[in-house]
């Protein structure tokens, strides 16, 4: 036994899946282009990646009236010190020189007496070679930097 359908009649059916099909398809469509347009405005949305700047805006300003005072005692400090650096240079060479001097004068008299007895002056002379040259290396080994 055959029983009918509550819709209708057999040739009813093509029409209303015709019907079906063709809601299908607009809604499809529209669905779609709904999903394109909230993607599209999710990306317009996003704020682009800002580039890091390479330097710090607190290393780009400029030395505030503290800063510059400090900066004018340093630069004072390093050219006392340098000035006392060639001070020191200049009273070692002196000292250099003189001992050479004095060194050549005590040989020449070594050498003139000839004798194995150094007289007093050449003891004396050799005793102030001796202080000079110490004083001379300690000079050497002071050095004066800034702190």
């Amino acid at each position: 036994m055959r029983f009918k359908s509550s819709a209708g009649s057999e040739s009813e059916q093509p029409v209303a899946r015709a019907r079906k099909r063709a809601w299908i398809l607009p809604m499809t469509l529209a669905g779609s282009a709904i999903l394109a347009m909230v993607t599209l405005l999710s990306f317009a949305q996003t704020p682009a990646p800002q580039p890091h700047p390479l330097l710090l805006p607190a290393v780009n300003r400029p030395p505030d009236a503290n800063q510059q005072m400090e900066m004018r005692e340093q630069k004072s400090k390093r050219q006392n010190f340098d000035a006392a650096n060639a001070e020191r240079l200049r009273q070692m060479t002196q000292a250099t020189e003189m001992l050479e001097t004095m060194a050549i004068a005590l040989k020449a008299e070594v050498d003139k007496t000839g004798s194995t007895q150094l007289s007093e002056t050449a003891v004396h002379k050799a005793e102030t070679i001796e202080k000079l040259a110490q004083i001379v290396k300690e000079r050497m080994e002071l050095t004066v930097k800034p702190n």
